[in-house]
């Protein structure tokens, strides 16, 4: 029996699970469970891209020191460890490089709720087409869950969203795959709130726990899952309670309507990044690469200053200068992006090498930038949901030059398309598995039949 039973008015896990198991239809749409293909393919892309970079090393060592062996892969490797361990390394693979697909709700669902999904259709001997209603369902709880506050003010209090939110999307992906009941989903979702965290103190000294976070949430979903399917319960007012509710501690204010109003598919406004850096970055750095367009034979080491307008949320998340030696410091940078742009690089995941990171020009260029709030900005951001930026640039002769960004590409407004994201796919895969095998696992997952188990998709990574 609901903890709520002895009260007429319902919690808000409760309003939640509801929605989920009433009306489906309203999310699980063709059009979501499409988008969902995509999801899962731009998110293996990111995950087995992740596996060949230096840290993605320690990070199997540090796991294999405590756990020798699973039935979950880690894709990319030939290593397997428990589902819930498998999730935290591929969903912190997935985030490696800032590649991974983002929401405007300031969430990284695809890092999150593909990893949990995966992880545990390998224990359920799930077919594809249920793994794509489990990311679906996933992305959907995410964001209800983070559009139920305020959640631009949840991130200048401190917190990163797809930590903090993550959990309860990789439980009701894992819940879903594992046929909880809805008084076991509320529980599930209950245990994911109580131990949900993750703060941007990675910030000040480029620390990497922000390529954790995703993983650490999908861990966390799953293990809620699992132990609500055994019975344990969890805090049926973990959102509300007057003391310890996610809300009351993580925002200054919330509506629980958002959590079961009508409204799109969340997966409908999940976007695709071009760009190797956070989503705040994207803006500034297509506008300096349109001011270096613009004037390709002006050196940019004749700079005298350079302005960035953003929006408040913006500068919260990158608008500090970089560290040379880090490379999660420069790809929540706005500063670098910009020093970037003026260059005429494009922000992939290879102009955030270390090499480039001690580009002695960058780094003048950089140290240059000031950022500045803006009213319009933090308009466009509240209103229009566009992480927009203006940056404009003064030689030394005294000349300027302005550029105005509302729609970067990858953004809702410059989606990518199906062929940039295969592109994607095949440019962050085919070194580790040559394009015979990428080609294989591309046409599987946008092609094949969805009625096959997981299996299939193992024999091919």
């Amino acid at each position: 029996m609901p903890l709520s039973a002895g009260i007429m008015k319902k919690t808000g896990t409760e309003r939640l699970v509801d929605y989920l198991y009433d009306r489906k239809e309203q999310f699980l749409t063709d059009s979501a469970l499409e988008k969902a293909r995509w999801c899962m393919l731009d998110e293996l892309g990111c995950n087995i891209y992740g596996s060949t970079m230096p840290e993605a090393e320690k990070i199997l060592d540090a796991v294999s020191s405590l756990q020798t062996e699973g039935r979950a892969n880690v894709w990319g490797t030939q290593k397997k460890f428990s589902p819930d361990t498998a999730a935290f390394i591929n969903g912190s693979f997935c985030h490696l490089r800032e590649l991974d697909d983002v929401h405007y709700a300031i969430l990284h669902t695809g890092a999150v709720c593909v990893p949990a999904a995966l992880a545990a259709a390998q224990v359920c001997c799930s077919a594809i087409q249920q793994i794509l209603e489990a990311v679906v369902i996933g992305t959907e709880v995410m964001v209800r869950i983070s559009k139920g506050m305020d959640f631009l003010n949840h991130r200048e209090r401190g917190w990163h969203g797809t930590s903090t939110c993550g959990a309860f999307g990789a439980a009701a992906a894992a819940g879903y795959l594992l046929g909880l009941t809805r008084e076991e989903m509320v529980n599930a979702m209950g245990i994911a709130g109580s131990r949900t965290g993750g703060t941007w103190a990675f910030a000040a000294d480029g620390a990497m726990t922000k390529r954790l976070h995703p993983g650490l949430a999908a861990r966390d979903g799953i293990l809620s899952a699992f132990l609500a399917k055994q019975g344990i319960q969890g805090p049926h007012y973990i959102l509300e309670a007057q003391d310890g509710g996610f809300y009351r501690v993580m925002s200054s204010s919330w509506d629980m309507d958002k959590l079961d109003e009508a409204q799109s598919s969340a997966m409908e406004d999940i976007e695709f990044k071009w760009f190797a850096s956070c989503k705040s970055v994207h803006s500034p750095i297509t506008a300096a690469r349109e001011i270096f367009q613009r004037n390709p034979l002006r050196n940019p080491e004749n700079v005298k200053s350079i302005k960035v307008y953003v929006n408040r949320s913006a500068i919260e998340m990158a608008g500090g200068q970089y560290r040379s030696e880090s490379v999660t410091s420069a790809q929540i940078s706005i500063p670098y992006g910009v020093a970037l742009g003026l260059y005429g690089y494009q922000g992939t995941a290879a102009d955030y090498s270390p090499e480039r990171l001690r580009d002695e020009r960058i780094k003048r260029t950089a140290s240059l930038v000031e950022i500045l709030e803006s009213e319009e900005m933090n308009r466009l951001r509240r209103e229009e949901k566009r992480s927009a930026a203006i940056v404009e640039v003064c030689w030394e002769n005294g000349e300027s030059e302005k550029a105005f960004v509302k729609a970067p590409k990858g953004s809702m407004f410059a989606p990518l398309t199906k062929q940039d994201i295969r592109d994607k796919f095949y440019s962050l895969t085919e070194e580790k598995l040559g394009k015979e095998k990428a080609a294989k696992i591309e046409q599987f997952l946008m092609h094949g039949k969805t009625d096959v188990q997981v299996t299939e998709l193992e024999k091919m990574i």
